[in-house]
């Protein structure tokens, strides 16, 4: 599977190449990501001090503004076990980060537990970065704080829908939530509505042949964000 993504009115440049091994007992997932953000102004350089300690725009030297990019590759393996009426799933992902001329190496990990109560009714609980950890080349370790995220969906006839909600483990922490129905015809076609902590609306179609699965899909940020839709 390859799939391309240019995010954020183009600011970000998304690539992703993956491949799935069913396997005779459990799958294995193998994903290979690449994230870019280029043209981002340095103005490390451009400030041109009177004294005062006081950033002003006559002390402003714009021929020292530079810029630089920001990359991210990473590597995700994924697999699931199956125990009784539960699904457990793990990812682990390393990663490489460059940032202007810094360097860092991580890793981070995933896991989650899906079950089926109720025919049709799935509910689950996943966290994000269980553990995450990258160490940058100016001997700074960063860490994340882990995003518990529990979700439920309800499968009709020819209607799915879903919803899942949660936060990261610190204090003010935002909910993050997303909710959403598909409406199936035909096994083809697909039509979607939702919403989310990032997005006021969204909608999406997708088309679906034996061979190609064809999906378009439109955000509509919320106002207060610097995005355009």
């Amino acid at each position: 599977h390859f799939s391309h993504k240019n995010k954020y009115g183009g600011l970000i440049q998304v690539n992703f190449f993956s491949y799935l091994h069913q396997g005779k007992k459990h799958p294995h997932y193998l994903n290979l990501i690449s994230r870019r953000v280029d043209e981002i102004p340095d103005t490390r350089y451009a400030w041109s001090d009177d004294g005062d300690s006081i950033p002003e725009s006559g002390e402003i030297n714009y021929h020292e503004i530079d810029k630089f990019s920001q990359q991210e590759i990473g590597i995700q393996l994924s697999t699931i076990r199956n125990i009784g009426s539960y699904t457990f799933g793990i990812n682990l992902k390393p990663n490489l980060t460059s940032l202007a001329e810094y360097r860092a190496y991580g890793i981070s990990g995933d896991i989650s537990v899906l079950t089926e109560p109720i025919h049709q009714i799935r509910i689950g609980i996943r966290v994000e970065e269980l553990i995450s950890i990258k160490y940058w080349d100016t001997d700074v370790l960063e860490r994340n704080s882990p995003l518990i995220l529990g979700s439920s969906s309800y499968q009709f006839s020819t209607v799915m829908a879903g919803i899942e909600a949660g936060s990261r483990l610190e204090k003010n922490a935002n909910l993050n939530y997303h909710l959403g129905i598909e409406f199936k015809q035909q096994k083809l076609l697909f039509f979607r509505v939702g919403t989310s902590h990032y997005n006021l609306f969204t909608a999406g179609l997708g088309f679906r042949l034996p061979l190609i699965d064809f999906n378009y899909a439109y955000l509509h940020s919320y106002t207060n964000t610097p995005f355009e839709a």
